[in-house]
């Protein structure tokens, strides 16, 4: 009964199951992550790529899932240098994947901007995910890396998630020699998360 007493029809009914099936897919991904990081044999294979191009990808790909929640998502890139990191391709696309997923969740309304830009005397290289959503206090901007956290706002915003996926990618991008870190002005302010690898020297290439 439930779904089409809910007045869905079938095609929409297969849509929900198909969608719940992928986060299902996700968190169980999720959980399996987890157990190889705290077992200590996480695999990463790494080699050199442009991160700007991986995060416009995983951009383009989160799009139609922003839409159908009457989000607008938002890429734009700014580098001076290769835009280029040594890392594991996969593992950082989940690390974008999860965070970007994260800022759907908690963002009502509004626009979510992905950002990547480097800094060639600082020999880094940056991915920025701002939302327009709910935002953290200082205690949950400290919290809401850690194992099965959620914001404290999250029942209002309906959130479903395992908590694990901000975990699984700080353990990632930290094995990797990166860093991850999220700012707010506080609750109802929006969110901003900064993903941070070394950049690989050398010219921006050519689009």
């Amino acid at each position: 009964g439930g779904l089409s007493e809910a007045g869905l029809n079938p095609k929409e009914i297969i849509d929900r199951i198909g969608e719940s099936a992928k986060y299902m897919a996700l968190s169980v991904e999720d959980y399996l992550n987890v157990s190889r990081i705290e077992a200590g044999n996480m695999k990463y294979e790494l080699s050199d790529f442009n991160l700007r191009d991986v995060a416009e990808k995983v951009t383009d790909e989160l799009r139609p899932v922003a839409l159908k929640k009457g989000l607008v998502m938002v890429f734009r890139s700014d580098c001076d240098a290769s835009c280029s990191v040594h890392a594991d391709i996969g593992k950082t696309r989940q690390i974008l994947m999860n965070l970007i997923d994260n800022s759907m969740k908690y963002t009502p309304k509004g626009t979510i901007t992905v950002v990547a830009h480097d800094d060639p005397k600082k020999k880094k290289m940056y991915v920025t995910i701002q939302d327009t959503g709910v935002g953290m206090s200082k205690e949950t901007q400290e919290e809401v890396f850690e194992k099965f956290v959620r914001a404290k706002n999250a029942n209002n915003v309906n959130v479903t998630g395992t908590g694990l996926g901000l975990y699984v990618a700080k353990k990632m991008i930290n094995d990797m020699g990166g860093s991850v870190w999220s700012e707010s002005e506080g609750e109802g302010k929006g969110s901003t998360f900064h993903i941070e690898l070394s950049l690989i020297p050398g010219k921006n290439p050519a689009r």
